[in-house]
């Protein structure tokens, strides 16, 4: 089973949602908790666990162009990294994806560039699994596909997908091929807004899904939704903590109501 948990707008409660699954989940079953917001991950701090352990270092290809060699290249590079000018070619590696299609029916060849880390911490037989790209990458894509593939060679009997923010590419790797999505918001425009974009997403994905509204009771704005989980002073402590809040009987309940969609729906 694998359970995206999105949400369009950052701050919504996403990270919170996750953390707190993974908690209750691994009561009873072998999970994985994937953080695939790899430019600003920050289910260690959630989970408290900031002690992790490097699995793999993730790389792609880019151009190895040399000073004064010739070139059989076309300008087929979509994002604008490599530009040839009469003789000569420009490379603006920042913008290089590592898709290689300036390789095809040409002579350039490749070296590797690493673009990010991949972490791991062992919660009994669960796991944490957390991409993070480095400081200044720009492409960050691959990061969130290679994260996905280790959490997911661990066979768990769960897979949560905490995504990043918004309805960007990223997002979209991390939502494809899940079975389930929770799509968190809150009741202000915003997020509502917000959430609507990424609804419309998830029904391209064809992927069923749930709405979670966090902070209800902070305003009087209608939301439609499925779950709900309170605006709680217990809830900020336990964030600050790096702590779940499945001690308070009420709250755990909030979870099991969406952890008995997940696993029975």
């Amino acid at each position: 089973m694998i359970v995206a948990v999105t949400g369009g707008k950052g701050g919504t409660g996403k990270s919170t949602l996750s953390a707190n699954l993974f908690f209750y989940f691994i009561e009873n079953y072998k999970t994985a908790l994937i953080d695939c917001d790899v430019e600003t991950p920050n289910l260690p701090y959630l989970t408290g666990s900031e002690d992790l352990s490097l699995a793999k270092e993730v790389f792609i290809e880019i151009p190895n162009i040399e000073e004064g060699k010739t070139y059989d290249y076309k300008n087929v590079c979509k994002e604008g990294a490599l530009l040839k000018v009469g003789d000569k070619l420009i490379f603006i590696e920042e913008l290089c994806s590592g898709c290689k299609a300036c390789g095809i029916n040409s002579n350039i060849t490749f070296k590797k560039k690493s673009i990010g880390k991949i972490y791991e911490k062992k919660f009994g037989d669960s796991y944490l699994i957390v991409g993070k790209s480095n400081l200044g990458e720009r492409k960050t894509a691959k990061i969130v596909t290679e994260t996905k593939k280790y959490a997911l060679s661990k066979n768990c009997e769960i897979n949560i997908v905490d995504t990043a923010a918004g309805t960007h590419c990223n997002v979209v790797r991390a939502l494809i091929n899940s079975d389930k999505v929770l799509i968190v918001t809150e009741p202000t425009p915003f997020g509502m807004s917000d959430a609507k974009r990424i609804i419309k997403i998830v029904e391209k994905l064809n992927i069923p899904y749930k709405i979670v509204l966090n902070r209800y009771g902070i305003s009087d704005l209608k939301v439609n939704y499925d779950f709900k989980i309170p605006y709680d002073k217990r809830i900020v402590e336990c964030y600050c903590k790096g702590e779940s809040f499945l001690k308070y009987d009420d709250l755990r309940g909030c979870i099991e109501e969406i952890a008995n969609w997940i696993i029975w729906g």
